[in-house]
């Protein structure tokens, strides 16, 4: 197989998968939807560094250093709302920012590693966060 033809069959493997576009000013996230002859890229459900969300981005490929292939980022605020339909949604409250969901002021922690905190509510919150991942799957 030749060299041009094995770069462009790893390229392929990125197509439709979350990446991350890394240039000299910051990056860009997003779901990678097409590369052009001359590297340009066009990205969906894009965010930058700045957490701006833009709906799509085609990004020239005089701006990028590299791109990485990105994990999807576990779906928080979904896990959230799952909880909010055990708990009223106003002991439930989603930190974007740190990536956990409070619950009970903060007497049941959830991040996407486990649920921390103790007793009935507690065992609740961890089944259900067991299921959702199992359904993630």
């Amino acid at each position: 197989m030749s060299i041009e033809r094995e770069f462009n069959t790893e390229l392929a493997k990125f197509m439709e998968q979350i990446v991350k576009v890394h240039g000299s000013n910051g990056y860009f996230v997003g779901q990678l939807k097409g590369i052009s002859k001359n590297s340009d890229l066009i990205l969906t459900e894009v965010k930058n560094e700045k957490g701006q969300s833009f709906p799509k981005v085609i990004v020239s490929q005089k701006y990028y250093q590299y791109i990485t292939l990105e994990e999807e980022p576990f779906p928080m605020e979904a896990l959230a709302d799952r909880i909010a339909t055990i708990f009223s949604k106003g002991h439930v409250k989603y930190n974007e920012e740190q990536g956990i969901i409070s619950i009970l002021n903060g007497k049941i922690v959830v991040d996407e590693n486990g649920v921390r905190g103790s007793g009935p509510s507690a065992e609740r919150v961890k089944k259900i966060y067991e299921q959702f991942k199992m359904d993630l799957e």
